[in-house]
C-alpha cells in the first residue's frame, strides 16, 4: 500500500506541476496577445477587448514595441465595432503618438474607420501633438550619375587574318570558331608528325624496311599525307573565314562615369606681375 500511495503522490505532484506550468504560460503577455489576436480575427470583439485592455492598461505589459502598436490597433478597432468611439479615439491617439505615420490596412478595415483615424491624425498634427515628419524615412533623391560617352576604336590587321590555327578568328572575337580551328589544325599537325616519326623508326640499320614493316610504313605514310591534307584544308578554310569576317575598324560607344574634378593644389594660385618703366 505504501508503494501505491507513493506512486499516487508522485503522479499528483507531476500533474500539479504541469497544470502550474500551463497556467503560467497562459498568463504571459505574449500568450495573451496571441489569444486576443485570435479572438479579434474571429470577430469576438468583447473577448479581444478584455484581454487587450489588460495588456495595455493601466500599464503596458508587452515588451515588443511592434506588438504594442498592433495591440493598440486591435483595441481601437474593437472599440469602433463596439461603438465606443470615445475610447476608440483615445486608443488611436496613443497609437499615433507612438507612431505618427502608422497606416491601417484598407483590406481589413472599413473606409469609415480609416477615415476617422485619418481625421484624428490631421487633428493631432494641427495641434502639434504629433509630427508627421518624425520617423518618416524620407528617401533622398539621389542625383542621376554623371555619365559621359566613351568611344572605343578597335583596329584589326589583315596580316593576322592570314595566320592559321584560328588566329584570325580570335582577332575577330569569334573565340569558339578560333578554338575549333586551333584544335583541328593542331591535331592534324600532331598526326602528321607522329606518323612520319613512327614510319621512320621502322627502318632497319641499312635504312630499308623489312617486308612486314614495309606494309605498316606504307599505312603510316597514307596517314601522314591525309593528315597533311587535312591540315592544309583547315588552314586555308580558317584564313578565308577570318578574311571574309574581318572588320578592320570597329567603333563602340559606352557610358562611363564622369572624371573627378581636379582638386587645386595647395599653394597654387594666379599671380599678376606688373612692371613699371621709368
Amino acid at each position: 500500500m505504501s508503494r501505491i500511495r507513493l506512486m499516487a503522490a508522485l503522479i499528483t505532484a507531476v500533474l500539479t506541476a504541469l497544470l502550474w506550468t500551463a497556467s503560467a504560460v497562459a498568463e504571459t503577455p505574449e500568450f495573451g496577445f496571441k489569444e486576443a489576436e485570435n479572438n479579434f480575427r474571429f470577430q469576438d470583439y468583447k473577448a479581444a477587448e478584455k484581454i487587450l485592455r489588460q495588456l495595455l492598461h493601466p500599464e503596458v505589459l508587452l515588451k515588443d514595441p511592434e506588438k504594442v502598436i498592433k495591440a493598440r490597433e486591435y483595441l481601437g478597432a474593437c472599440y469602433f465595432w463596439l461603438k465606443d468611439y470615445k475610447r476608440m479615439e483615445e486608443e488611436f491617439t496613443s497609437l499615433l503618438t507612438q507612431s505618427p505615420n502608422y497606416k491601417l490596412d484598407p483590406f481589413y478595415y472599413p473606409a469609415t474607420l480609416i477615415d476617422r483615424v485619418e481625421k484624428l491624425r490631421a487633428k493631432l498634427a494641427e495641434l502639434r501633438i504629433i509630427d508627421l515628419g518624425k520617423g518618416a524615412k524620407a528617401k533622398e533623391k539621389k542625383p542621376p550619375p554623371c555619365l559621359v560617352p566613351k568611344e572605343t576604336v578597335t583596329r584589326r590587321s589583315q596580316w593576322v587574318a592570314l595566320i592559321p590555327f584560328g588566329a584570325g578568328q580570335f582577332q575577330n572575337g569569334h573565340n569558339m570558331e578560333g578554338a575549333l580551328f586551333l584544335t583541328g589544325e593542331a591535331l592534324a599537325l600532331a598526326t602528321n608528325i607522329g606518323s612520319y616519326v613512327a614510319a621512320d623508326r621502322l627502318r632497319g640499320a641499312d635504312g630499308l624496311y623489312s617486308p612486314s614493316n614495309a606494309r605498316v610504313a606504307k599505312r603510316l605514310r597514307i596517314v601522314q599525307y591525309v593528315s597533311l591534307g587535312v591540315l592544309v584544308g583547315l588552314a586555308v578554310w580558317g584564313v578565308v573565314d577570318a578574311s571574309l569576317k574581318l572588320k578592320k575598324e570597329e567603333r563602340s560607344v559606352e557610358m562611363v562615369p564622369c572624371p573627378a574634378p581636379r582638386q587645386p593644389q595647395a599653394g597654387a594660385g594666379t599671380s599678376l606681375c606688373v612692371r613699371f618703366n621709368r
